[in-house]
C-alpha cells in the first residue's frame, strides 16, 4: 500500500515538474523581515537571483511570440516568498509595457484588462478546478465545484473600474482582507508605456466553499513541501495591436488555468543560512500515552549540536536528543528546559507550563 502511495505521488510530481522550465523556488522570508504591503519593493531586496521569474522562464510560443517575449513590448519579473508559520504566500509582480490597456469597459468582455493570472493547488489534489464535466448542471457545478480545491486569481493590473482580483470560482470571497491583500505603485495612464509594481498575499486552501470561510480548510504549508503553481500574463494592447493569441504562461500547458495536473511544481525552501543564528536551542513535544503519563520530546534546534541536556520539571534530566519522558505525578505547571552545546557555542530554550500532565 505505502509503494503504491508513494509511486502515485511521484508521478504527480513528475507530470508537474514536466510542465515547467525547473522547479520553482518559494523565498521563504524570516519572521521579521515579511513584507510590508505597500507597492513597495525594498522588502524584495533581501531575494536572490534565483527566486527571480523573468520573460525566459515564460512560454512565449502560446501567447502569440513564437520567438520568445520581447522586451520592449512586455518584460515581467516575479518573486514569490512565503512565511515559516503563516499560511500565506507572497508576491511581487512588476512589469514594463509598452501599451497598459485597463480603462475600457464592455459587458461582453468585462475583464479585457491587462492581467496577471494565478493558478495554485497547494495540496497537489490534480485534475480540473474551474468545471466537472461529471456536473452536467452549469450552476450546481459552479457552486459545487469552482475553485474548491484550487485557486485561480485574476489580479487586474492595474484595477481602475472594478476590484483589485476577479477570483474564477464561486467564492470571491479568498481575495478579500484577511484571505488577501495588495497595493499596486504606478503612474501611467491607459495607452501608455510603464513601469507598474504589484504586491500582493494570497491564502491558499485545500477547500475553499461558496459558503464562506466557516466550511473551508486553509492549506498548511511545510518547508520542503511542493505545492502545484503557475501564472499566466494577459497583456491586451487594445486600440495599438491585436492582442497576443493566449496566455504567456509559466507552465508549459495552457491547461494550467484550469487544470491542477498542468501546473508547474514549487517548492517551499528553508531559511537560507544567512538568517540562520549559529546555534538555538528549540524543542516540541506530544503526550502520547496520557494513561502513563509518558511525553516525547523533539528537538528543533538550529546549526550544529554535540550535546543535548533536558530538564523535564520534575528532578530528572536527559542526554538524548529526542527523549521520551514518563512523569510519576500530574502537573499542570510543567517548566521544561533544553541546553544545547556545539562549536558556535551554546543556546537554552524553556516552555512554561505548557507540557500539562494528567
Amino acid at each position: 500500500m505505502h509503494k503504491i502511495v508513494f509511486l502515485l505521488l511521484t508521478i504527480t510530481v513528475a507530470f508537474a515538474l514536466d510542465a515547467c522550465k525547473g522547479e520553482v523556488k518559494i523565498f521563504q522570508f524570516p519572521a521579521a523581515l515579511m513584507p510590508h504591503i505597500d507597492g513597495k519593493t525594498d522588502d524584495w531586496k533581501i531575494v536572490g537571483e534565483q527566486y527571480t521569474y523573468r520573460n525566459d522562464k515564460l512560454h512565449g510560443a502560446e501567447c502569440g511570440h513564437p520567438k520568445g517575449i520581447n522586451a520592449k513590448d512586455l518584460d515581467v519579473s516575479v518573486k514569490v516568498g512565503w512565511v515559516k508559520g503563516l499560511d500565506r504566500l507572497y508576491f511581487l509582480y512588476e512589469a514594463y509595457d509598452d501599451y497598459w490597456d485597463f480603462a475600457l469597459y464592455s459587458n461582453e468582455r468585462p475583464y479585457q484588462n491587462d492581467i496577471f493570472e494565478i493558478s495554485l493547488d497547494a495540496d497537489l489534489s490534480g485534475g480540473p478546478f474551474i468545471s466537472n464535466p461529471q456536473i452536467k448542471d452549469p450552476v450546481e457545478g459552479h457552486f459545487r465545484f469552482g475553485g474548491t480545491h484550487a485557486q485561480n486569481y485574476h489580479i487586474f493590473t492595474p484595477p481602475i473600474h472594478h476590484q483589485w482580483c476577479m477570483v474564477w470560482g464561486a467564492n470571491p470571497w479568498i481575495a478579500e482582507f484577511p484571505w488577501a491583500h495588495s497595493a499596486y505603485d504606478y503612474k501611467f495612464k491607459h495607452g501608455e508605456n510603464g513601469k507598474l509594481v504589484l504586491e500582493f498575499w494570497i491564502t491558499p486552501f485545500d477547500y475553499a466553499s461558496s459558503d464562506g470561510p466557516s466550511r473551508s480548510i486553509i492549506s498548511k504549508l511545510v518547508e520542503n513541501q511542493l505545492i502545484g503553481l503557475s501564472w499566466a500574463i494577459l497583456d491586451f494592447d487594445r486600440g495599438q495591436k491585436k492582442a497576443p493569441g493566449g496566455n504567456c504562461t509559466l507552465s508549459s500547458n495552457p491547461q494550467s488555468v484550469k487544470d491542477g495536473s498542468a501546473l508547474c511544481a514549487a517548492r517551499l525552501m528553508p531559511l537560507e543560512e544567512r538568517f540562520l543564528p549559529g546555534i538555538e536551542a528549540k524543542f516540541s513535544f506530544q503526550l502520547v500515552d496520557p494513561a502513563r503519563r509518558m511525553v516525547y520530546f523533539k528537538d528543533e534546534s538550529i546549526g550544529e549540536v554535540t550535546k543535548w541536556t533536558w530538564h523535564f520539571g520534575d528532578g530528572e534530566t536527559s542526554n538524548e536528543r529526542n527523549p521520551v519522558h514518563i512523569y510519576a505525578k500530574p502537573s499542570i505547571k510543567t517548566n521544561v528546559l533544553l541546553e544545547v552545546e556545539g562549536p558556535k557555542g551554546k543556546s537554552r530554550y524553556s516552555r512554561h507550563w505548557e507540557v500539562n500532565i494528567p
